[in-house]
């Protein structure tokens, strides 16, 4: 019998990383990978952020956020736009991410996003909402 066994996060993430990089571009293509990191800084200090991936045709936004006493600025909606257009720079088709109903779907609804999927009850009493954006007329639609 085979045996699980516990290993180190990071190590098991890496070598999950590398085989299913791998595989998806023997079928699908180069992903052609590049790591996005944009900030908004007083000096030191942190006010706002966003951190994405490119891969293939598509941006996938893995975090935006916008220091408490700062939202309500733009300073959002700035992040995301300048994700936007180096997505697009690089040959993007479309944008996706992820929110929790408590955080921010209203706010990606106002800037073109659309929701494409939801898991109800992630965390309890709530759930989380994927959405996407086409950066290029009809991107989205579903083929026949």
């Amino acid at each position: 019998m085979t045996l699980i066994v516990r290993e180190s996060t990071k190590r098991l993430a890496e070598q999950l990383d590398a085989e299913l990089s791998e595989f998806n571009e023997r079928c699908a293509g180069p992903l052609q990978r590049e790591q996005l990191a944009l900030a908004i800084r007083e000096g030191e200090h942190l006010l706002a952020g966003l951190s994405g991936e490119i891969f293939w045709n598509a941006l996938y936004v893995h975090a935006l956020w916008v220091a408490e006493q700062h939202r309500h600025q733009g300073y959002g909606r700035a992040l995301l736009m300048r994700a936007e257009e180096l997505a697009r720079e690089r040959g993007c088709d479309v944008v996706h991410l992820s929110t929790f109903e408590f955080q921010a779907p209203d706010f990606y609804t106002a800037l073109g996003y659309r929701p494409f999927g939801e898991l109800v009850g992630v965390p309890r009493g709530s759930r989380r909402i994927w959405f996407a954006k086409a950066l290029r007329p009809n991107e989205l639609k579903p083929t026949p």
